[in-house]
């Protein structure tokens, strides 16, 4: 049995044992589990330490994890024995709603659902989209409405990114859902809470890329003198795709809505930034012909402020790399202060500090169960809660005069060489991002961060 690296943490299976449960209003044969500080739907017959998996909402299940457990609502449509039924469409999907007027915030099913595979080993913690040869989940892509962003051939990928000094520039790292990694922060740790804007991912960087040689200094290094070989150039990038490299596109790119809106940000500020420093941010507004970046359902924009036709850049990270790829993190005051220099905007902070200033620690005690807890445990929960009524709820986003709801905040540790982050989402957001995929859209992030 093999685990390999997810291709997107954010959509994966978590092995879990099932602790907390609360009761339903007018709900006979169901309860909710407390996963992660989400609310999942499970049987009346669940029981503490029940084993099983847990899947977050906007992940798709395979083919074969729906057929071999039987999950289809239609039988026919797969399911290995034709008596018995699910309540999954074809698709797989799993949505944020309402049962009844309680949250489902995910899916949790038992680790008998891995009994047509051949695992062994499997503990409390495993995340995985993969078992060996086997698909297990995915992200919900509609399929109906993905759109090409231009091929290269492999040789034509390679071309562009080995320009890029090895070591010099990176994509930014998933960020994960705070609730899973809420065990992660301590009451010694500092820590910011910022808005989280729903744009689309760019990344502006000046690192070291090779030099295109005119054909005089290829004669003189074949003499054996030597030649300076690197200089600092411009890269951009969505969330997981180059797509220039000093001024070289990729070949035959063809953009979302017709618009190359990084490229667009990349000539705005490509000036002021410093040689070797990469900036990671949200784009937000709208493309250059007037399409919002993002929308809510019924197509209503997340302009953020702006008006139909311009956009902003957001900064959430900045990083400066040196010449033997090292890379240095700025921590949250020093983006502030680099922010402020060169002349970026940065996202929204609602708190930087030490967190007992939001919940102060108390060592031990008992949870609403009757169980004892050591005390680091009650506070993270507590800490999470306070996160959520405090900054996240249900709110509308008021930087888009309350049309749309939030999408919710990330919480950041800064550390020296890379800082962490988790994002905790607005169940509103989620519900609404529900509807919009269940319309067949697709968003301008999910089209063009991913290779296609």
């Amino acid at each position: 049995m093999k685990f390999e690296e997810p291709k997107n943490a954010n959509y994966v299976a978590t092995v879990v044992a099932l602790k907390e449960f609360v009761i339903l209003p007018n709900c006979d044969n169901v309860k909710a589990a407390l996963i992660f500080g989400n609310s999942v739907i499970v049987g009346k017959d669940a029981q503490a330490g029940d084993l099983g998996l847990f899947f977050p909402v906007e992940c798709k299940l395979s083919e074969g994890f729906l057929s071999q457990n039987n999950l289809y609502r239609h039988a026919e449509w797969g399911n290995v024995d034709n008596t018995k039924v699910g309540y999954f469409e074809q698709h797989g999907r799993i949505k944020a709603m309402k049962f009844r007027g309680n949250k489902s915030e995910g899916f949790f099913i038992g680790i008998e659902s891995l009994n047509y595979i051949d695992v062994v080993d499997v503990k409390v913690g495993d995340t995985f989209d993969k078992i060996d040869d086997h698909l297990i989940c995915e992200k919900y892509v509609p399929a109906h409405n993905t759109v090409g962003i231009g091929s290269e051939s492999n040789g034509k990928k390679a071309k562009l990114r080995d320009s890029i000094v090895d070591g010099q520039f990176c994509f930014h790292y998933d960020t994960d859902n705070l609730r899973k990694n809420i065990h992660k922060i301590q009451p010694t740790d500092t820590i910011s809470i910022s808005d989280k804007w729903h744009g689309t991912s760019a990344i502006f960087s000046k690192p070291l890329i090779l030099r295109k040689l005119p054909w005089y200094e290829k004669v003189l290094k074949s003499l054996g003198v030597k030649i300076q070989e690197t200089e600092y150039g411009t890269v951009y990038s969505s969330r997981k795709v180059v797509k220039a490299v000093n001024g070289v596109d990729r070949c035959n790119g063809v953009n979302y809505y017709g618009v190359d809106i990084w490229g667009v940000v990349a000539k705005e500020i490509e000036s002021k930034i410093p040689a070797s420093y990469t900036i990671y941010g949200e784009i937000v507004g709208y493309t250059p012909t007037g399409s919002p970046i993002q929308s809510a359902s019924g197509g209503r924009p997340y302009h953020y402020g702006c008006a139909k036709g311009e956009h902003k850049l957001v900064v959430y990270r900045v990083v400066t790399t040196n010449i033997d790829g090292k890379r240095l993190e700025l921590s949250w005051p020093q983006m502030t202060e680099f922010c402020t220099k060169y002349g970026f905007e940065m996202v929204r902070e609602w708190f930087y500090g030490d967190p007992e200033w939001l919940v102060p620690f108390i060592d031990g005690g008992y949870t609403e169960s009757g169980s004892y807890d050591d005390g680091i445990k009650l506070w993270q929960n507590a800490l999470l809660k306070y996160i959520e009524e405090a900054y996240v709820g249900s709110k509308p986003c008021s930087y888009c005069n309350n049309e749309v709801p939030a999408e919710g905040v990330v919480v950041r540790i800064d550390h020296l060489t890379e800082c962490e982050s988790w994002k905790l989402k607005n169940f509103a957001f989620l519900e609404d991002e529900t509807k919009t995929l269940d319309a067949g859209v697709v968003d301008m992030e999910t089209v063009e961060s991913e290779e296609q």
